[in-house]
């Protein structure tokens, strides 16, 4: 059926899915709580919408929802935009949970700003590969670990000069000697993997926790390094207005080359 129940809704006609590792977690029962089906990360055609969207059936909009994972999908036209026309289907699903996250995180949260040095952990993962592209705008300095020789390759052809391992703590030796960073971005739970970033990160630094499972308290954090501004960040969890202007600042960004 194409009619919609309830305000401010919109029926899409799903043409392409970012699978990302919410929804691995999902799979696997490994999430903390509920995160309802799998499939948030969407991109399609407006079929028909609520007397009152302004999103108008025939629009290719992209954004987030529940269980996109079919050919139809009924969500909230607050958590989704038009789609740039440069954007296909399936570039645009990769785009929200991973853009939104990062320009938050070096955006509202912790306000990056030009030559600050910022950590970027697993940097080449989603979040991570966002990440640097909100940093290059913002002109600030990445600093990046991941888990393989490939990886740390692909981020060195990108452009990121300091570029060290993600799987143990043996990061911290070769980033203390450098200086050390102003904000940490971190997505890693292994042992000794939050300790290592603290060791490194400047007095009154910024630390943002966007990972999933075996995080720090508040307190825990407050208790180690009561100077350092502390925040969790989850896109699941933010509002739909907030959402909204996220994705309206990552799809204006698209449409200007950023």
């Amino acid at each position: 059926s194409t009619e919609l129940q309830f305000a401010d809704t919109v029926l899409l006609s799903v043409k392409a899915v970012g699978i990302n590792f919410r929804d691995v977690l999902n799979v696997l029962g490994m999430y903390p709580g509920d995160p309802g089906a799998p499939g948030s990360d969407v991109a399609g055609v407006v079929v028909s919408s609520s007397i009152d969207s302004s999103l108008q059936p025939g629009t290719a909009v992209f954004g987030l929802t529940v269980g996109a994972l079919g050919t139809a999908v009924s969500c909230s036209a607050n958590t989704v935009v038009a789609m740039p026309p440069c954007l296909s289907f399936e570039a645009a699903s990769s785009m929200p949970t991973v853009f939104i996250t990062a320009q938050m995180a070096l955006g509202a949260v912790t306000a990056v700003s030009n030559s600050e040095h910022v950590l970027v952990h697993a940097a080449a993962g989603g979040v991570g590969l966002a990440a640097l592209q909100v940093l290059q705008n913002l002109g600030a300095v990445a600093v990046c670990t991941a888990g393989s020789p490939s990886k740390r390759s692909l981020l060195r052809s990108l452009g990121v000069s300091a570029v060290v391992g993600s799987r143990d703590s043996m990061f911290v030796g070769p980033l203390a000697a450098a200086g050390g960073v102003d904000v940490v971005l971190n997505s890693l739970t292994s042992p000794g993997m939050v300790a290592g970033s603290l060791s490194v990160l400047r007095r009154g630094g910024r630390f943002v926790e966007i990972g999933k499972r075996d995080i720090w308290a508040p307190a825990a954090m407050a208790a180690e390094r009561p100077d350092v501004s502390y925040s969790l960040l989850a896109v699941d969890f933010l509002p739909d207005v907030v959402v909204q202007s996220a994705l309206q600042h990552v799809a204006a960004g698209v449409a200007a080359g950023q």
